[in-house]
């Protein structure tokens, strides 16, 4: 990544490696035995990076946070992170020695001996001194959940959500402070299960079994990584759930929305007071692309010269994309080419084009209010926003368009077999122009 501007806390090394370097306050440094919290930053550019980014920023308040509340005599720090943490201050202290790098162990032993007589003394950072091969605390699910959510730096949102979703694990189980993970048996995932079938959402009704199998995934991976971290040889009591199954019809759950339906809520949102909306709904409309590639669209995205004016479906600043197959060029005919010319037109910066929604969890901001029109013209739960979506890949196949250009429209097929069908980005292009014609979107 080369840094067009100064990036706080960031540089680039000579080796090319991105690092986060940020020093701890006098009080933090002095406690934890380090002066700084160093990290090599793994993602390079975009959306990826910035995300990285304040999850490094989070991780440096939460050890200021933890830090200062230990030395106020409240520590919230889990057993086995209050070890880790003795640890390394253990390996902080000795690199502070002067002349005694070359026999870490009897700098250990010297420094215990001068730290045993203070009464301030960490009896755990002796112990780590003495004895660093010393058998840890048991890892728990909440020393689980804290690891994953760290090592994965979740953004702000997904946070959110891992809490919401640990939550009810909690109410199945206890506090997940309580449960260690080399206790986990299949008994402890199927009383999560029991639990998730009886919960009922606020319209009282019982979650979907999607809804249950997406989140048990959630906390299979979370337990995953806890075992692959903390070298615990157990089976995932949370894989392979016996949920039962989905009662009713998929292709009759989420319908594509006709016609006179997108023209009522088109006028509904035309007499709104944003005019992010109006432009959104006629590009869901005329592309097919998933509500967040649109929300998070940018100035450079949008191709609207030459023969084949284009999206390009692709990660920026703003978002990532939801898979790798989607990314992609989509055409633009019809109403849908006029909205990417006025959204050009009326966004007054380089990048985005929507800055209402350009934010984190600001697809869902969209959704909403894009819902809400939705509802106010039909209380049909069939009809959603992502109708839109089915709506493109329906008018594909009545054209006649082969599966191959609906699935590679619609960011569904591999780059592999859209590059053995058609070929060249260009010529995919072209093709996708060509059939977007026939299905007049």
């Amino acid at each position: 990544m080369a840094l067009n501007a100064k990036i706080k806390h960031v540089d680039q090394r000579p080796n090319g490696v991105l690092r986060f370097r940020r020093r701890f306050p006098k009080d933090v440094a002095e406690a934890l035995g380090q002066p700084a919290l160093q990290v090599h930053i793994r993602n390079r550019d975009g959306l990826a990076f910035h995300q990285e980014y304040q999850a490094i920023l989070r991780d440096f308040d939460r050890v200021v946070a933890e830090t200062r509340a230990q030395l106020d005599g409240n520590d919230t720090r889990s057993p086995i992170d209050r070890w880790h943490d003795a640890l390394m201050k253990r390996e902080g202290l000795i690199a502070e020695t002067i002349g005694l790098e070359d026999d870490p162990e009897f700098a250990a032993r010297l420094i215990s001996e001068g730290l045993s007589n203070r009464r301030d003394t960490d009896p755990l950072l002796i112990k780590a001194l003495v004895n660093p091969d010393a058998e840890a605390p048991k890892l728990t699910l909440q020393d689980g959940k804290n690891m994953y959510a760290k090592d994965k730096r979740l953004p702000d949102g997904e946070i959110v959500r891992l809490d919401r979703i640990t939550k009810r694990l909690e109410e199945a189980l206890g506090p997940l402070d309580e449960v260690t993970i080399e206790g986990l048996r299949r008994d402890h995932g199927r009383r999560y299960m029991e639990l998730m079938l009886k919960t009922k959402k606020r319209n009282g009704q019982p979650l979907s079994i999607a809804t249950c199998d997406k989140e048990s995934k959630i906390i299979a991976a979370m337990v995953n990584h806890a075992m692959r971290e903390g070298d615990v040889d157990i089976k995932n009591p949370f894989i392979s759930l016996p949920w039962p199954k989905d009662a009713g019809p998929k292709v009759n759950k989420k319908l594509p929305l006709p016609d006179d339906l997108i023209g009522k809520v088109e006028v509904r949102l035309n007499a709104g007071r944003t005019g992010e909306l109006p432009l959104i709904w006629r590009l869901l409309k005329g592309t097919g692309m998933r509500l967040g590639e649109v929300a998070g669209l940018a100035h450079d995205d949008l191709v609207l010269d030459g023969e084949t004016p284009h999206v390009l479906v692709r990660p920026n600043s703003i978002r990532d994309l939801k898979t790798a197959s989607s990314n992609r060029s989509v055409p633009l005919v019809g109403d849908a080419l006029a909205a990417a010319k006025e959204a050009i037109k009326s966004a007054q910066t380089v990048e985005p084009i929507f800055p209402r929604y350009a934010r984190d969890r600001g697809a869902d901001a969209a959704s909403a209010a894009l819902m809400k029109a939705v509802r106010n013209e039909t209380k049909d739960k069939r009809f959603t926003v992502h109708g839109l979506r089915h709506r493109v890949s329906d008018k594909l196949r009545d054209a006649g368009a082969p599966v191959e250009v609906r699935h590679g429209f619609l960011g569904h097929s591999s780059a592999a077999i859209a590059e053995s069908t058609y070929g060249s980005p260009e010529a995919r292009l072209k093709e996708f122009m060509k059939w977007a014609g026939k299905a007049e979107l």
